[in-house]
């Protein structure tokens, strides 16, 4: 019996209290291992403490000292003016990097596909404009340049041959427009039919383009608008070469060119029968037609004769697996007007390439816009181009240099201005870089500034604008990266210092050519 432990004996009461006091201890010295292993994971892992420049993280900002100064008292009106609460966030959405927005020093990036996608804008067309040496055809180079990357496919019609360092830049080679170029294109070739069109629809938007492109081209070349008679002739013309109207299956319409329409002009037993519904005697019809087509006859065979009269559709295309293209077309600049009948042919042509439904996202960039906006039916039928951007996927960026040569290019409540107006307030995106002192009442009627933003144009530095995204407005500071700033250096030639070769070189050049100076 001596064995044996009574229960509540002393000796087991002892044994139960070391027991505890030990697991209490272990727990104790678990509970510090742990702690201790916090500490450092905070330390080695977590962000840094708190100093006097305030802290990382959620809340960050905050100081561990109370302030000094007396807190601040006032109204919500006076409040919003602090500048904590005035810094936008962006327009929170993804694109090229273009530069850093002036006041809240965030920043700022820019694509118009993902702008409409996210609902921002309503339409995928912009414009650009600012005077020359402020930095607006650096932008355009850059949106083209960088848009690559995401994806976005660029197309240039160039005029001044400025854009040779974006060609090279991305690999591609300009397609050289020209006499003697062997580059020929038709601008009358037509558009693939769209998802969802209906074939009469389809039909009325290629004969609408197609009469729009013709109209304005003549009335550029006689100096002034069409006659009834000629407006008819081209229409007759028209038709008899695509043969809509005799009943012709889609299928089997053929496509119109230059020479073709002009051959239709001179056969009128191919659109008499269209006289008869009209009572218009066809020899009549004939003497009050002949201006059109001998301006036509003309148009064909002068400066644009060989480059825009391609047989058919087929031949030259655009290749959707290069980064871009660009229509040099410098050899043809002859005049303000040729040059903007030289676009519209260039441009007619790539959007009809444009069409086609394995295309890319892709931007168009129309530098020298004003040039069109002289003539009524070059813009009337850019008006018509610009309706189907959003059924292309096609971001339309209109570039100009001042607000006044829209202003300038008719009188106040003529057509044409009211066309580019109306073109201007369908973009929902306007940059505007430095504005002459003269142009500023311009850029308020066409921009819709206000009297701090329109007073802002006049002293804006280069290479900073002001974007109107929508109802938002923004400065933007834009940054050019070390590779991107030979492509956009358009005055180098400015900065040229002649060298003791070169002056050599011009020394001996007389005595060569037998040239006296």
């Amino acid at each position: 019996m001596s064995g044996v432990r009574r229960e509540g004996a002393w000796s087991l009461r002892l044994a139960d209290a070391s027991a505890r006091r030990d697991v209490a201890a272990a727990q104790a010295a678990l509970g510090r291992e742990r702690r201790q292993l916090a500490r450092l994971s905070d330390r080695l892992l977590g962000p840094p403490a708190a100093d006097r420049r305030g802290a990382f993280g959620q809340a960050a900002g905050r100081v561990y000292w109370r302030q000094a100064l007396p807190p601040l008292v006032t109204t919500s009106a006076q409040l919003c003016s602090v500048y904590p609460f005035v810094a936008d966030p962006g327009l929170g959405v993804d694109g090229p990097l273009i530069g850093q927005e002036v006041y809240s020093r965030s920043g700022f990036v820019f694509s118009v596909h993902e702008l409409y996608r996210a609902g921002v804008l309503s339409a995928p067309n912009a414009v650009v404009t600012g005077e020359i040496g402020s930095g607006k055809s650096s932008l355009l180079k850059t949106i083209a340049f960088r848009g690559v990357v995401f994806g976005t496919r660029y197309y240039i019609t160039d005029v001044k041959g400025e854009y040779d360092g974006l060609a090279a830049a991305t690999g591609i080679r300009p397609v050289r427009v020209g006499p003697g170029g062997g580059v020929v294109m038709n601008p009358l070739a037509g558009i693939r039919r769209l998802p969802g069109q209906s074939e009469a629809q389809w039909l009325q938007v290629q004969r609408t383009r197609r009469l729009l492109l013709v109209e304005g081209l003549l009335e550029i070349q006689l100096g002034g608008p069409l006659s009834e008679a000629e407006r008819s002739l081209v229409e007759y013309a028209l038709d008899a070469v695509t043969r809509s109207d005799d009943g012709t299956s889609p299928e089997r319409m053929a496509v119109p060119n230059l020479s073709r329409v002009l051959a239709a002009m001179g056969d009128p037993d191919r659109w008499a029968h269209r006289l008869v519904g009209v009572h218009y005697p066809v020899a009549q019809f004939v003497v009050d037609s002949r201006r059109v087509r001998l301006a036509w006859e003309r148009l064909i065979t002068g400066v644009l004769g060989g480059i825009f009269d391609a047989p058919d559709a087929a031949g030259l295309s655009v290749d959707f697996d290069q980064p871009g293209a660009i229509l040099d077309l410098r050899a043809v600049r002859a005049s303000d007007a040729m040059t903007a009948m030289a676009m519209t042919c260039a441009q007619s042509w790539l959007e009809a390439e444009l069409t086609r439904p394995d295309a890319p996202p892709r931007v168009c960039l129309y530098d020298e816009f004003a040039l069109i906006a002289r003539h009524l039916g070059l813009i009337r039928r850019m008006r018509e181009q610009l309706k189907l951007a959003r059924a292309l996927g096609t971001a339309n960026i209109l570039a100009f240099h001042r607000f006044s040569d829209l202003a300038a290019s008719g009188s106040a409540d003529s057509e044409q201005v009211r066309i580019a107006r109306g073109l201007i307030e369908d973009t929902g995106v306007r940059v505007s870089y430095r504005q002459a002192v003269g142009s500023l009442e311009a850029a308020r009627e066409f921009l819709g500034t206000t009297d701090v933003e329109t007073d802002l144009l006049a002293h804006l530095r280069r290479g900073i604008g002001l974007w109107k995204i929508g109802l938002r407005s923004y400065v933007v500071k834009h940054q050019i990266s070390a590779v991107e700033r030979e492509l956009v250096d358009t005055d180098s030639r400015m900065h040229h210092t002649p060298t003791a070769t070169d002056q050599k070189a011009s020394a001996v050049e007389p005595a060569a050519t037998g040239e006296v100076r």
